[in-house]
């Protein structure tokens, strides 16, 4: 069999946290003892074919951030914390350009995603080392609604087709980073990497999700969020 090919993972963290309300910055807000971050970071750690990651973030917290991946062993495999630019896909080029060059493969990850299973990630890296990309995604199951006043449901949209994205979504590094350059050239700023890859290249295979990867954006989710966590702590001790 062919060796999986070095991966490295850059997390996006660079947002204000406005729609958490007052008080410290997403990344740093407490998730059953240990930050946001951590437990994203932590993910990446367990994962065998990950070989270093790349945390970008506001760059109020740089050094903030550099001091905790100096003590925090969640975050042993941190090579780099860069700030953040104006738009998400602006804090993703400047994650990839830092990645280490025997890096074949790059996993783009937002921290707040922060309940991403370590299988989850092989299974992307697995894929977009055969395929040259991947896409976590889950199958949309809401029934779902088009009102294009914004006010009274006129049609119903078929979900057989539709898929929900998560992160991570792998890419060869290379490949991305071209893409990447590519897209500030034309102004163009998706609100995730597949679509680079949907606009330059063609069809992203997906890649089965958890519909536990939720991303925190409210106190609400984070309450939801310590939920599933309590329940994987009872589950690993029964």
């Amino acid at each position: 069999m062919t060796p999986t090919p070095n991966a490295a993972a850059v997390l996006v963290a660079a947002g204000n946290s406005t729609r958490m309300g007052a008080g410290e910055r997403k990344p740093f807000r407490a998730l059953c003892g240990r930050s946001i971050l951590e437990h994203a970071c932590a993910a990446f750690d367990a994962s065998p074919s990950v070989s270093a990651l790349v945390l970008v973030v506001h760059r109020e917290d740089v050094e903030r951030v550099r001091e905790l991946s100096a003590r925090s062993p969640a975050l042993a495999k941190v090579r780099a914390v860069v700030p953040g630019g104006a738009q998400r896909s602006d804090s993703v080029r400047l994650g990839v350009a830092t990645v280490p060059a025997e890096c074949e493969l790059v996993l783009v990850h937002d921290a707040a995603r922060a309940l991403v299973r370590s299988a989850t990630i092989e299974a992307a890296i697995e894929t977009a080392a055969r395929l040259g990309s991947a896409l976590v995604a889950v199958p949309v199951r809401d029934t779902l609604k088009s009102a294009p006043d914004g006010r009274c449901a006129q049609a119903t949209v078929d979900r057989s087709t539709l898929w929900a994205a998560q992160t991570p979504q792998a890419f060869r590094t290379r490949e991305l980073a071209l893409l990447l350059e590519r897209a500030a050239a034309e102004s163009f700023s998706p609100t995730d990497d597949a679509s680079l890859y949907e606009r330059y290249i063609g069809p992203v295979p997906l890649v089965r999700g958890d519909d536990t990867n939720l991303k925190i954006t409210t106190p609400d989710d984070l309450e939801i969020a310590e939920a599933i966590l309590s329940r994987r702590a009872r589950e690993s001790q029964a």
